[in-house]
């Protein structure tokens, strides 16, 4: 038997070759490639420069620790990470004056107006550079093409800047943005999509630096000024007869043939439309303002309806007089069906210290009164009514500590008799390993989406419907004698190795390391130290993972630490068919333990 591993986590994909039959599983998390291991779980291809038969050490070209002093963290690290020549991740010269607005991270109240002065923009230019290798390439690839290692991952996809069509403008049609509107998007985000909102990781100068190297891409931005700055004006006083006026137009104007009738994104043309690079268009619930791409309040909606959505079907309303404009804004504002959530990105979760013994019982008392934090969830693959966020509540006694996660789901995604191929509800908890910190001068944090080279993380994951797939399986192997008929006749479906997914086939959990795309690899039986247990019940999941506060291996996250750790989190919808890279998600977090 072997075990074709495809990383990109969620499942692990098994090749048996029974009666000429051949039955696929797929492991994979936050987004990678494929890696090919023989059924002892080691790699035949190992992870660059890491041994994942015992995940044992890393080969740092010959030095040992013995021979220097080593930092914590450095374990992990081989050399600085260099980008194809182009430098490691110091956004040179220092951090700046500690009480600069202009070099603090978050700082953005002026949302752009404060520009860096004149003569320094190749300071800067260099200093987007590494900051953009660090959080934008993966995505937006090394020349701005929209096409970095994650794109397979992503709907829709990145933006390729290199022709200079931005869709977030406050400028008319077919110009190019000012410079305040991509600074808006990389603070803000685009909700709906993968793209998260950077303010609290970059400051002012940081947004500054990455907007001179976002415009180096594209020549227009040499050829060209800038468009005229659309001004929305004061909206009229919203009434009945507006409201029914924007309802006549959203009609009048063909609104619906993308949007639908009631503005769920089902219209008649929904699924048949491209953008600029021909790629498929995903048409939002406008009903919704947490997908509204480019701001959901009045003035946001008025400006979106005004410039349109450059490089989309999404055409420009500029022809219509204002007062319809705003009509067909208020129009849509009156079909909003859910409150906003404001998203919090790299916030502090706690895991708090209590004296009782510890378990994987999600309705245990220990939960009962313990400090939480919802997290909003990003999908990598647009979705209509997405998992949108999570909640997180951590507890240690200081031998063991347990993470329970909480999420709505009306669906429940598990074990099925009927069908091989259902598609399962699903969790992970993703740390970062080593001393790492968010953001800091030079950026020694992971990527998000299961870290990068050099800079590996530990991956719990937890899949719905192990406990139901053991007795079916006990109830088959009894009924034949010990035989499993199911499997010697039809290939099986409890042979099926979608419902086998764990090294430790007890157990919900499975714990992997990965240190970039390409590299998600199991642990070995003997390390797989993390315990889980997960209830859906009245609409929504509950999970619990708990583990041993000492690590007992090398690629284990430490929680005997001073410094906080970084986590991240993702959920599968088995539902919306979810697997694989198919996920929504959080960026990293900081996560406390706390000791007394």
């Amino acid at each position: 038997m072997k075990t074709i591993t495809n990383l990109s986590t969620g499942f692990r994909r098994s090749v048996f070759s029974a009666a000429g039959l051949i039955v696929c599983l797929t492991v994979l998390f936050f987004v990678s490639h494929a890696a090919i291991a023989d059924d002892s779980g080691k790699p035949e291809q190992p992870m660059d420069k890491m041994d994942h038969g015992a995940m044992g050490h890393m080969d740092h070209g010959g030095m040992s620790h013995q021979e220097k002093t080593v930092k914590p963290g450095d374990e992990y690290r081989t050399e600085p990470e260099d980008h194809d020549g182009m430098g490691h991740m110091d956004h040179g010269g220092d951090d700046g004056e500690p009480d600069s607005l202009f070099r603090t991270r978050g700082a953005h109240d002026s949302m752009g107006a404060e520009k860096p002065e004149a003569g320094g923009e190749g300071a800067l230019l260099a200093r987007g550079r590494n900051i953009y290798l660090h959080m934008c390439v993966f995505c937006h690839g090394k020349d701005g093409n929209g096409g970095g290692p994650a794109v397979e991952f992503l709907y829709p996809w990145p933006r390729d800047f290199r022709k200079g069509i931005f869709k977030f403008r406050t400028t008319p049609t077919g110009t190019l943005p000012r410079d305040e509107d991509i600074y808006r998007t990389i603070i803000k985000g685009v909700p709906g999509t993968s793209m998260p909102a950077w303010g609290d990781a970059v400051s002012p100068e940081d947004t500054w630096a990455l907007i001179n190297l976002i415009k180096s891409f594209s020549p227009r931005f040499q050829n060209e000024p800038p468009g005229i700055k659309i001004e929305t004006g004061e909206s009229p006083p919203v009434t009945p007869e507006l409201i029914a006026r924007g309802k006549e137009l959203f009609t009048q104007q063909q609104c619906v043939d993308c949007h639908g009738e009631s503005g769920l994104g089902d219209g008649k043309l929904a699924d048949s439309l491209v953008d600029a690079w021909k790629h498929a268009v995903f048409v939002h619930n406008i009903t919704d303002p947490n997908s509204l791409k480019s701001g959901h309040t009045a003035k946001d909606l008025f400006r979106t309806v005004t410039s349109g959505l450059d490089g989309t079907p999404m055409r420009s309303y500029a022809d219509l007089p204002e007062k319809d404009r705003w009509a067909l804004v208020h129009y849509i504002r009156s079909i909003f069906r859910k409150e906003f959530k404001q998203a919090e990105f790299e916030t502090d979760l706690f895991s708090y210290r209590v004296g009782f013994e510890l378990n994987t019982d999600v309705n245990s008392p220990i939960w009962e009164g313990v400090k939480s934090k919802d997290l909003v969830l990003r999908p990598l693959s647009a979705r209509r009514e997405a998992i949108e966020t999570i909640n997180v509540a951590s507890v240690n006694n200081g031998e063991q500590l347990a993470i329970r996660l909480r999420w709505e789901d009306p669906t429940h995604d598990a074990f099925s008799e009927l069908h091989s191929d259902i598609f399962r509800d699903g969790a992970a908890v993703q740390f970062a390993l080593g001393s790492v910190t968010l953001h800091t001068h030079g950026h020694n944090e992971p990527f998000f989406g299961m870290g990068n080279r050099n800079k590996p993380v530990n991956i719990w994951h937890w899949k719905a419907g192990l406990e139901e797939t053991m007795e079916a399986e006990d109830e088959l192997e009894y009924a034949g004698g010990g035989v499993d008929m199911d499997a010697l006749i039809f290939g099986g479906l409890m042979s099926n190795p979608v419902f086998k997914l764990n090294a430790t086939k007890d157990n919900a959990v499975e714990e992997l390391n990965a240190e970039g795309f390409g590299t998600i690899t199991p642990q070995p039986a003997d390390n797989q130290n993390v315990e889980g247990f997960g209830e859906w019940k009245d609409g929504f999941w509950n999970v619990v993972f708990l583990r041993d506060m000492p690590k007992t291996g090398k690629w284990d996250i430490e929680f005997e630490r001073s410094d906080s750790a970084l986590v991240a989190f993702a959920v599968w919808d088995g539902l919306k068919e979810d697997r694989n890279g198919r996920k929504v998600i959080t960026v990293w977090q900081r996560f406390h333990v706390i000791k007394e």
